[in-house]
Parts: C-alpha cells; sequence; structure tokens
C-alpha cells in the first residue's frame, strides 16, 4: 500500500491530486463535525464534488451519488446547524435502540436490494461494499444533521467497510482517509456523548 503510495506522491498526476484534495477538506470536515462546528459543511461540500469526479472515474456509482447526496446535505447541514447554534453549542440527541434497530435492519434490507440491481444490470465495482458505504452513509448523514449521536457509530462501520474497497480498488489515499475518518469518529463519539451527558 504505501509503496505504491509514496510513488504517486513523488510523481504525482491529476487524479492523485484530486484525491489529496477531496481527502485534505474530507478531513477537515469530519474533524469540525466532531467539534460540532458547522462550518464543517464547508469542507464537506467541496470534497463531495471532488468525490462525484473521482468515484465516477473509478466506476463507483453509488459513490458517485452518495457524494451528489453530501452536496446537498452540505448545504442544509450548514443552514440547520448555523440555526440551532446557542452560544456555540449545538444541542445533541439520541435515538432509543428500537428506533435505532429498525433503522439499521431498513438500510440492510436497501442496501442488498441496490447491490443486486447494480450487479445484474451494470458494470459496477464491488456493489455490496458500494451499496453498504452508499446506504448507511446516507442514513449517518442524515443523523448528522438531526444532531443524533448514533451517526457516528454508522460512521465507524462505513469507515471500516470503505478502507477494504479502497484499497481494493488502488485508491490508497481515500482508504487512508477512511482509516483517519474512523479514529475521528471515535472521537466525534466521545465527545458527543460528554456533551450529550452534560445537556
Amino acid at each position: 500500500m504505501f509503496d505504491s503510495l509514496f510513488e504517486q506522491i513523488q510523481h504525482p498526476n491529476l487524479d492523485f491530486l484530486l484525491e489529496a484534495i477531496a481527502v485534505i477538506t474530507a478531513i477537515i470536515y469530519v474533524w469540525l463535525a466532531a467539534r460540532s462546528n458547522y462550518w464543517c459543511f464547508l469542507f464537506g461540500f467541496i470534497s463531495s464534488a471532488v468525490y462525484v469526479y473521482i468515484c465516477f472515474q473509478f466506476k463507483l456509482y453509488f459513490d458517485v451519488i452518495i457524494n451528489l447526496f453530501y452536496l446537498l446535505m452540505s448545504v442544509i447541514g450548514w443552514v440547520s446547524w448555523k440555526n440551532n447554534t446557542e452560544d456555540n453549542i449545538l444541542q445533541i440527541f439520541s435515538m432509543n435502540k428500537r428506533e435505532f434497530w429498525k433503522l439499521i435492519a431498513l438500510g440492510i434490507s436497501i442496501t442488498i436490494l441496490l447491490a443486486a440491481f447494480a450487479t445484474h444490470f451494470s458494470d459496477a465495482s464491488l456493489p455490496y461494499l458500494d451499496a453498504f458505504t452508499t446506504v448507511f452513509g446516507i442514513i449517518a448523514t442524515i443523523l448528522v444533521i438531526q444532531r443524533k449521536i448514533e451517526n457516528w457509530l454508522i460512521w465507524i462501520a462505513v469507515d471500516i467497510v470503505a478502507i477494504s474497497m479502497y484499497f481494493y480498488k488502488g485508491l490508497q489515499l481515500t482508504a487512508l482517509l477512511f482509516l483517519i475518518y474512523t479514529i475521528i469518529a471515535i472521537s466525534g463519539y466521545i465527545s458527543w456523548k460528554k456533551q450529550l451527558n452534560h445537556d
């Protein structure tokens, strides 16, 4: 993994440079989100716009769709968080267990349907992993905007699956990004849990 990454750093091409921009802005997005800072959505917008192009080039069509979704959610999230922040403090909420597990079951069902569709009707690469990261990324994003702490648990699962998918596709920087995401998501969960307990 790292030999290929170091080679790309020494001899960068346009795809590598775009991936680097997407990765850096994505890290800033997650870091700011973990700190309940609405500026996160500006960096999320930039990262998602670049990833639309990258994922299309690598035939990760569900990732194209989710990044288009992230573009829209970045705008909605910006407005929602900016309007719901008092004294730079964002109130955090929690789901009950029944709601959470119903949401997980729905996500798994949609993942299976989308992956089966993609397997039969497209040249999608890694359709089950791609569908999983797309479906659960959408669910987690909605929970972020709603300020539900469970978003971080879903992001951790999405990040772990994404690491293997992007590594397999040769997108080492993006695989590394999702490793960093995993660490930040754990930190975000801990930070939001403290804030939830404080409220």
